[in-house]
């Protein structure tokens, strides 16, 4: 029994000091973000291409498409971009009711119904990418809205800052207990992304709001070593971008900045979206970030384990981990404005440790089912 209780020991010790180092890497980014908004504005107006893969979306598509247009941004500098993936719903009528509602503005779009080889988000990016006309490339999803300073927080964080790549944040809407958790966890994800980017040790990003140069994209090779799996459209080119230009990677800290999604309404969408996620945690080149996947599951395990065991150890455990994870996702909320998410803390953490662990058997031995497509 010593020996287990050594090893909880050393898991615990682990995470503890893994959640203080991102959360000195987020005091960072903020740091960095006040330094940047001493730095005068060259007034320059970059264009930039809006990519949208959307599939089954038509119930919500029109209102993301129109807070694009609603931008406080010179029209002729931006464009978008929808690729319809094989959608099966009214996403393709709706798409086009709303470029003939608004032909002032440049908006296209691909129709992957004739293209039979292109069947994953991927492949409908990469072709969106190519027939791209501007030097900057946004990818976003058709469930988001913005603000109407969003493209505007974005030139000026270019200008400012020479990125290559920028991942700006993401929010879940919330409407109960059940989807507001979920926006403290994934405010909590947001913000572990951007510390590790911020301490050169990038983890993760999100493809509903991510920047980067068009030649910057073929100059890494796009998705060609990674196109076969089917998530991490996101991540594997962030990681990629990051080994050529280490330094011009960044995340954009500015709440006009933001893209709300909507969150998971049922236990079932929430636990297919994270076993899709959990799915590319071995096929990571830096194996870091498996080795923190790893650790942080049994972690979890060890907590549930103990409460069998020794419930007094177990109760430390949760307690150490509410105090650290509370400092660090009090400071995220900031940005979003939604500090009062933190009191839903002790319920959410009693449910993270057993979803993480239930979600990692369920992803290693089953499929997952994403945009109505079943994946292995």
């Amino acid at each position: 029994m010593i020996y287990w209780y050594a090893v909880a020991f050393i898991l615990t010790s682990f995470y503890i000091l893994l959640i203080a180092f991102f959360y000195g890497g987020l005091l960072l980014v903020m740091k960095r973000t006040k330094k940047e908004s001493l730095i005068a504005t060259n007034g320059n107006e970059n264009a930039f291409s809006i990519i949208i893969a959307a599939r089954n979306e038509g119930h919500f598509i029109k209102e993301s498409l129109q807070t694009i247009i609603n931008q406080n941004y010179n029209n002729k500098l931006f464009e978008i971009i929808i690729i319809n993936d094989h959608s099966t719903d009214d996403t393709y009528n709706k798409i086009y009711e709303f470029i003939e509602e608004n032909r002032e503005y440049s908006i296209g779009c691909i129709n992957l119904e004739y293209l039979e080889n292109f069947i994953n988000k991927k492949k409908a990016i990469s072709i969106g990418i190519s027939k791209a006309k501007y030097d900057y490339i946004i990818l976003t999803d058709a469930d988001c809205i913005r603000k109407n300073e969003w493209l505007s927080s974005i030139n000026i964080f270019i200008n400012k800052t020479n990125a290559k790549m920028v991942y700006a944040p993401v929010e879940f809407l919330a409407k109960n207990i059940f989807e507001e958790m979920q926006a403290l966890e994934f405010a909590g994800l947001v913000g572990v992304g951007a510390a590790a980017m911020e301490l050169k040790y990038p983890n993760m990003c999100s493809a509903s709001n991510l920047i980067f140069e068009k030649k910057v994209f073929y100059e890494v090779g796009g998705y060609e070593d990674n196109k076969h799996i089917i998530s991490g459209d996101d991540e594997f080119l962030m990681h990629k971008i990051f080994k050529k230009y280490p330094n011009q990677v960044k995340f954009l800290f500015n709440e006009n900045a933001i893209v709300k999604t909507s969150a998971n309404t049922s236990v079932n969408e929430l636990t297919e979206q994270r076993k899709r996620w959990v799915s590319k945690a071995t096929k990571y080149e830096n194996r870091y970030i498996t080795l923190i996947l790893i650790l942080t599951y049994y972690f979890n395990l060890s907590i549930i384990i103990n409460l069998f065991l020794n419930w007094h150890l177990a109760a430390t455990q949760l307690v150490l981990k509410f105090i650290i994870e509370g400092v660090f996702l009090f400071t995220i909320l900031k940005l979003y404005n939604k500090k009062r998410l933190i009191l839903l803390l002790p319920l959410a953490e009693i449910f993270h440790v057993f979803y993480i662990v239930i979600i990692g058997v369920l992803a290693t031995f089953t499929s997952f089912k994403w945009k109505g497509r079943i994946h292995k």
